[in-house]
């Protein structure tokens, strides 16, 4: 499984990754931030080849969420933390975030996570255990949730 992505950076970290034509769109504001956009988009690269040949289970790469409503970036803050392999509920994370009930406005603003599989709202499911939407598609959730799930298998780890 080694995908077409293009990410898009800034002198902060990854801000977008999509699938399609490769793509990079480095932000060019001045020369430092563009040398770190560069450096961020590499280790991004680095990482996701890592995370598809099942030998990374933890992203390190910074994410750049400053565009993103207050409330989209705490629900992706939390969503990052779901372990490698684990699947959570929408209503998982909107109890964390410590909003009950917004169950629905979780799923909306996951499907605007810009930076899918660094940080995985791919592990986040319907109550009823349905996989509901993702960005890349229900075809690339199944991969990705297939993958997790095979390689935990074999390693035997299991975490909550």
């Amino acid at each position: 499984m080694n995908p077409r992505l293009h990410i898009d950076t800034t002198g902060t970290g990854i801000s977008e990754i999509g699938l399609g034509v490769e793509r990079n769109t480095v932000d060019s504001q001045n020369k430092i931030q563009g040398t770190l956009a560069r450096r961020w988009e590499r280790a991004a690269r680095k990482e996701l080849q890592a995370y598809f040949a099942g030998r990374l289970r933890k992203f390190s790469v910074p994410c750049d969420l400053n565009l993103l409503t207050p409330f989209t970036r705490a629900v992706l803050r939390i969503t990052a933390q779901i372990p490698y392999g684990d699947v959570r509920t929408y209503q998982w994370v909107a109890k964390r975030l410590g909003k009950p009930r917004a169950t629905r406005a979780v799923g909306n603003a996951l499907a605007r996570n810009p930076i899918p599989i660094i940080i995985p709202c791919h592990r986040v499911v319907r109550s009823d255990g349905t996989l509901g939407g993702f960005s890349l598609g229900l075809s690339w959730k199944k991969k990705l949730q297939g993958l997790e799930r095979s390689l935990r298998a074999l390693r035997g780890r299991s975490s909550k």
